[in-house]
């Protein structure tokens, strides 16, 4: 199980479908790393501060892996 502080990356699935977006070729989401920020009071979504980024991104935890 993941927790606050891990750093992780996007499963495979997850990855395809943020990079087949409109604009192909902007960023690379299967390579991208980032740090696990805080996770929902449901375990639904996790928020995830991706490298060289100040935002945080909202993500499905099932959509994140340790990395």
């Amino acid at each position: 199980m993941i927790k606050q502080g891990d750093r992780v990356k996007l499963t495979a699935r997850v990855a395809a479908a943020f990079n087949n977006n409109k604009r192909p070729g902007r960023l690379d989401w299967a390579v991208r790393r980032g740090v696990l920020e805080r996770i929902s009071a449901n375990k639904v979504h996790a928020q995830v501060r991706w490298d060289g980024r100040k935002t945080l991104d909202e993500v499905p935890i099932n959509g994140v892996e340790p990395g």
